[in-house]
């Protein structure tokens, strides 16, 4: 089994490896293989997030979705993690073959995204600063 390593730790697969790799080069801030405990969810389990990419005034979750997540089982939980997610950060989906193609283009995406919560929490904050100015 090949070895999957970025900057030393063990990673599922040669996608996550060149997303990592990507997102460094960008210079973009961002954790992976990061383990959390989501309110709404089995107190018992502790899930894992491939990475949290963190703007200056937003949070993504990407996942890298290969072919293990065709099956029907690990699909299931991945939506349900996501669900429980989704009351906190959103989560942005790539496929394993369009990591390994276009690193580049998911690390664009990935940025527009944060860019674009940006300008949404700017813009609320803007409505609630008139709003209480009256």
């Amino acid at each position: 089994m090949p070895e999957h390593r970025f900057r030393g730790v063990d990673l599922n697969s040669e996608g996550h490896v060149r997303l990592c790799e990507a997102l460094a080069a960008a210079e973009l801030l961002f954790c992976f293989e990061v383990r959390t405990c989501i309110p709404g969810g089995d107190p018992t389990i502790c899930r894992r997030l491939d990475l949290l990419v963190i703007g200056p005034h937003s949070l993504l979750n990407v996942e890298v979705d290969g072919a293990r997540h065709n099956r029907t089982k690990k699909r299931e939980c991945d939506y349900e993690r996501d669900r429980l997610l989704s009351r906190h950060l959103r989560t942005l989906r790539f496929t394993h073959e369009a990591v390994l193609d276009s690193p580049e283009q998911v690390v664009a995406c990935i940025r527009q995204e944060l860019e674009q919560d940006a300008r949404s929490l700017a813009l609320q904050l803007s409505r609630r600063q008139e709003a209480a100015c009256g």
